[in-house]
Parts: C-alpha cells; sequence; structure tokens
C-alpha cells in the first residue's frame, strides 16, 4: 500500500499559512502543526493488518489529490444544498469556504451553529476542550492530514434543556478539489437535536480526496440523531471517521447513507460510557462498477444497563465490494448491557462481494442479551417467483424486492424530510441494474 511523495504544493508553510489566514488562536495553529508533523512522520497502514487486508488503497495518488487541494475548486456549487426548507439551521461549505449559513429562531435559546474558524474566535473553551478530544490526528495518516488542513467545518452546541425540533443541516462540497471537512457537535443535558451531514463532490477528471471527521458528545440524557449522506464523486476516495461518547442516560442514533466514490471506508464508534446510555446504529449502501465501501463499526458497552442495536443493508451491483467489521464490546463494568449487531448483504450480481465480519468481545459476566447475525446473498427466488406469478414483469419484481430489503433501514433513518430524496436516489440505482 504505497503512495507517491506529498506534492510540494501542500508543506508546512502552507499549513501556517491556513492557520494566518484564518486568524487562528496559539493553541490551534500548534495543534494543526503538530499534525502535520505526525502526517509526515506516518506510513499508509500495512495492507496485510486485519483492517486493511480487504480494502486495497494503493490506487490513490496521495501526491496528486494533494496538489488538487492546493488549487481552485471549477465544479458549481449544487443549487439543492442551499435549500433551507424544513430546517433550523443550515451551513454549506464549497471547497475551504462557507458559501451559505442561516440560523433560526433557536439562536436566542444559546444554540450555536457556525465555521469552526468563527466558533474557535467566539467559543475557544467549547472548541479548545472538544475538538479532537474524540478523533485524534495520531490514529492514521489521512486523519492526521485532516487534522492539519481541515477549513470551514462546523460547531453545533446546544445547551441544557435545549430541544431544537427541525434538524440542522451541514453541507460540504469539493468541487473538483480535496476536501477535508470537520463536525463538532456538543449536545448539554437534556438537550434535544437533529443532524444532518451531507458530502457531495463532482466528477471531476482526477482523482479527489475526502478525509473527514465528525466528533459527537452527548451529555447526561441528552437525544442526539445524526445521518451522515455520502454522494461524493465516482473518482473520489473517501474516509470518514465518526466517534460519539455518550453519557448517562444519553440517546443517540445515528445513521450512514453511502451511494458514491470510487472507495468509501467510514469507521463508526460509539462509547456507551454513563449508565443507561443507548444507541441506534444504521446504515445503508448501494455499490455498482468497481466500487468498494468498507465499514468499521464499534458498540462499546463502559457503563452498566446500557444498549445498543446496530442494523446495515448494502446491495451490491456489478463487480462490486463491501466489507463491514462489526465489533461489540461489554467491558467489566458494562452488568446489564444488552446490544445486538445484524449485517445483510444483497448481492445483485455473481461478480460482486460482500465480507460481513461480526466480532463479540464480552468481558462482564452479567450482561442481559448479546446477539450478532450477518448474512450475503442474491434476491429470493421464492419471492421473485411469487411477484411474477401474479402478473407483475421480472424487472419490475426485483426492483420491488430490493425497496423493500432498504425500507426497513430508511424508515428508521433520522430525518424523515430527507428520506423521498434518499428512496429517490436508490431508485435510480435499482432501475439501471435489475436484470429484464
Amino acid at each position: 500500500m504505497t503512495t507517491r511523495a506529498v506534492a510540494p504544493a501542500i508543506d508546512e508553510k502552507a499549513v501556517r499559512s491556513i492557520a494566518q489566514r484564518r486568524d487562528e488562536p496559539a493553541w490551534l495553529q500548534k495543534r494543526r502543526l503538530d499534525a502535520w508533523r505526525a502526517f509526515e512522520a506516518m506510513a499508509m497502514p500495512n495492507p496485510l493488518g486485519e483492517e486493511w487486508r480487504r480494502t486495497d488503497v494503493s490506487g490513490l495518488d496521495l501526491a496528486a489529490a494533494l496538489e488538487s487541494g492546493a488549487a481552485s475548486g471549477k465544479a458549481r456549487l449544487p443549487r439543492d444544498l442551499r435549500d433551507r426548507r424544513s430546517l433550523a439551521g443550515l451551513l454549506v461549505q464549497q471547497d475551504d469556504d462557507v458559501v451559505e449559513h442561516f440560523l433560526g429562531s433557536e439562536a436566542a435559546q444559546g444554540l450555536i451553529f457556525s465555521d469552526l474558524h468563527t466558533a474557535a474566535q467566539r467559543r475557544p473553551d467549547l472548541v479548545e476542550q472538544h475538538l479532537h478530544s474524540l478523533v485524534g490526528p495520531t490514529e492514521w495518516k489521512l486523519l492526521a492530514l485532516e487534522a492539519a488542513l481541515w477549513q470551514g467545518g462546523a460547531l453545533i452546541y446546544v445547551p441544557r434543556g435545549v430541544e431544537v425540533t427541525l434538524p440542522l443541516r451541514y453541507a460540504a462540497w469539493a468541487g473538483g478539489r480535496s476536501l477535508f471537512p470537520h463536525l463538532l457537535i456538543v449536545a448539554e443535558e437534556n438537550s434535544s437535536l437533529t443532524v444532518v451531514q451531507e458530502t457531495r463532490s463532482s466528477d471531476g477528471a482526477g482523482q479527489a480526496l475526502i478525509s473527514g471527521a465528525v466528533e459527537i458528545v452527548a451529555g447526561p440524557y441528552a437525544r442526539v440523531r445524526f445521518l451522515d449522506l455520502q454522494r461524493v464523486g465516482k473518482r473520489a476516495y473517501s474516509f470518514s471517521t465518526i466517534r460519539a461518547r455518550l453519557d448517562r442516560g444519553a440517546e443517540l442514533t445515528a445513521g450512514l447513507v453511502g451511494l458514491g466514490s470510487r472507495l468509501n471506508k467510514t469507521r463508526l464508534d460509539v462509547a456507551l460510557e454513563g449508565e443507561g446510555a443507548r444507541t441506534e446504529l444504521l446504515g445503508l449502501s448501494f455499490s455498482e462498477g468497481s466500487q468498494h465501501f468498507d465499514y468499521t463499526t464499534l458498540q462499546d458497552h463502559i457503563g452498566p444497563k446500557t444498549e445498543s442495536d446496530l442494523l446495515f443493508k448494502a446491495a451490491l451491483a456489478d463487480q462490486s465490494s463491501e466489507v463491514w467489521n462489526g465489533t461489540v464490546r461489554i467491558q467489566k463494568g458494562g452488568s446489564g448491557s444488552t446490544a445486538n449487531q445484524t449485517s445483510r448483504n444483497l448481492l445483485l450480481s455473481d461478480q460482486a462481494k460482500a465480507a460481513p465480519i461480526p466480532v463479540l468481545e464480552i468481558e462482564a459476566y452479567d450482561i442481559l442479551r448479546c446477539s450478532h447475525g450477518a448474512t450475503a446473498g442474491p434476491l429470493d427466488e421464492d419471492q421473485r417467483f411469487y411477484l411474477e406469478s401474479r402478473g407483475i414483469a421480472p424487472a419490475d419484481a426485483q426492483r420491488l424486492l430490493v425497496e423493500a430489503f432498504f425500507k426497513e433501514v430508511v424508515d428508521r433513518l433520522p430525518a424523515p424530510h430527507i428520506h423521498p430524496a434518499i428512496e429517490k436516489a436508490l431508485r435510480r440505482r435499482i432501475e439501471g441494474k435489475v436484470q429484464p
């Protein structure tokens, strides 16, 4: 797993210039430079290691991706990303800059929704304490790169007892260049919110690199609903680490929707630290062509009487492939906990490949329940025959079965107002891949 040397367009001087141009405080400048030096010192992951042996990133030309990251974006921002309807707030990032920002009446209750540069100046206490507290730059090479080069980004802070009824949306658009989005969510005690993050890019002529991070800090009895919608271009290599820490009685519903990219690798970790914390993790992906998706999940039960449930569903067409590696860990303090994980993979061609890998690590002796299950296979022939025997054309029967396969996940995803758009995108893909 090798890459070319770093392009001269990005170096320590360029990292310093980002900090200076954004007028960042000294502590943030230091973090950037430390992350850059960590990036330079680290190699790409060992391709023989367990996490990477099924995902080959040797096709990523890191030097070219970074060089394009120093150039100006050319593709125009899609108009629908500016849509404010049914939202409590909107922040749109085009390449490195915020181009749209809207926040409704909840601002009067102390809600903060701003880019990270502004937040670091106006609320340094929040940003310094929580930025990179869950997703550290020394975890691996491209996270260090993200910590060194991020621009724009977003902070969402919900004060104690504030309930945000409509969703907040953070959209990041890469217009023909590399992108390093960072989203920080801090929900105080008894607060409630829904956040939609959408990452998109153009289908440029060259490779694009997207390396992002999401950190979710949920205080006691906070309720966070988070949806990540990934629809980047077909030549993009997309990497994302999403990590949450739940305090006593906190609840998190997190949904991942993967549709775009040449290669997508997403890590989703939830630490259930406080007693009675709960999480529901949902995943939905549809791959085609030679796309490769890799999802790594961790349900980490640290506190007692915690609950987690995971349901990931994938449909794979053509020569595409997907890996899901999911771990449930119940630590010694996780007595009385309940956990489940389920991975279902629908193979729409003979060349498609799925590798679901569930893992249980149980250290507590008095848990309530811990279960897992994983399947990979084609459409059910009996179900298809049943539909066709009632006069439904073969292609329509396949489409209906694939839509029904996904419906269980779609119905449970956060932000119901965006479900029709997800269903429409899925339907487009399904209609292009069912066999007559």
